[in-house]
């Protein structure tokens, strides 16, 4: 397999963060995943960098270790190529241009690594089963430990059990080509922003619930939580991108509960620390603003220069309709 990683062409391209892309492309061999480990050493590409994957497949474990370093470096995936333009002229940047391509067999497992993965309509994604042509028993018991490796890999992908369900249906000398809507409803594409995943956690005394959800504007937690001695609390977790003094510093801090006539103002209660490239958001609730969280459709949090001020940063409401039932017993159960 081949790898390209392209910058910024221009200062201005610089100044504004974007045009980083990596393309990979060509068969996957062993001893890929090695390469393309030492190439993101030598290139050291910003976090949320898009891939461009053009493959027919080739080495199923050296994708699921491709596919590894993907999610750990939180790369987004596509299908394709994204290339300088060359034949157009800008002043003050190079276009680019992207060029459709295909996700085959075992380079759909490199596309799932991706914490956003994107899908356009001239791309083709096709899957089948993953086995060994020789029946010989060595084969068929390393083709028992493949399948469960490839299991394990989607399920730590957070891809339902769905997926593999329709590759291992078609044959292995077969490609079932598979459509956008398809894959959208499986969980496969995402494009710019994951569902929202709700669960119970309990750690240093303290019981909370949890909604976690990746987007273009980061990896962001929210929490409605209790302890014994102190009652509700609100906690969230905001990925900074470069904005912690801002995060930090301004003034007006907000729960914003989607469909409420009044947001949840915490601006004189709220404790603020930058941990690593996150913005941790900490807040004590009373017993009713509990309840409006845990019966809202939906619940984030808003850092603002002023109250009047048209922008915020912070997290857009994540929606608790499939957190609902898990918001309002932790409720009920600790008010």
């Amino acid at each position: 397999m081949q790898f390209e990683y392209t910058e910024p062409q221009s200062e201005l391209e610089r100044m504004f963060g974007g045009h980083y892309s990596i393309n990979l492309f060509g068969p996957i061999k062993l001893g890929d995943d090695i390469r393309f480990q030492e190439f993101l050493a030598q290139c050291a590409p910003p976090p949320r960098t898009p891939v461009y994957i053009n493959s027919t497949g080739g080495d199923v474990e050296t994708a699921i270790k491709i596919g590894q370093l993907i999610r750990g470096e939180w790369f987004s995936t596509h299908i394709g190529s994204f290339v300088l333009d060359h034949d157009r002229h800008h002043e003050h940047y190079v276009p680019r241009k992207h060029i459709p391509g295909r996700c085959l067999s075992a380079a759909t497992l490199i596309y799932l690594g991706g914490r956003l993965r994107y899908f356009d309509n001239d791309a083709k994604f096709g899957v089948h089963q993953f086995s060994f042509k020789d029946p010989a028993p060595d084969h068929v018991g390393r083709s028992q430990v493949l399948s469960a490796k490839i299991a394990r890999f989607i399920e730590d992908m957070g891809i339902t059990s769905e997926f593999l369900n329709i590759s291992t249906a078609a044959p292995g000398d077969k490609i079932k080509l598979l459509e956008a809507d398809e894959l959208e409803r499986i969980g496969v594409v995402t494009g710019g922003e994951t569902d929202v995943t709700w669960s119970m956690q309990a750690r240093n005394n303290t019981l909370y619930i949890r909604g976690e959800r990746d987007s273009l504007y980061g990896h962001h937690k929210v929490m409605l939580g209790h302890t014994r001695s102190g009652g509700f609390y609100f906690h969230a977790v905001i990925e900074a991108q470069g904005r912690e003094d801002e995060l930090i510093s301004f003034p007006v801090v907000e729960i914003n509960v989607e469909a409420s006539s009044n947001n949840i103002d915490i601006s004189e209660r709220a404790f603020r620390a930058a941990v690593g490239i996150y913005v941790n958001v900490f807040a004590k609730l009373e017993h009713n603003e509990a309840a409006v969280i845990a019966n809202s459709i939906g619940f984030g949090i808003q850092i603002r220069a002023a109250h009047d001020a048209g922008m915020f940063l912070g997290i857009a409401p994540m929606k608790t309709d499939n957190g609902k039932d898990q918001l309002l017993s932790f409720y009920n159960n600790l008010r």
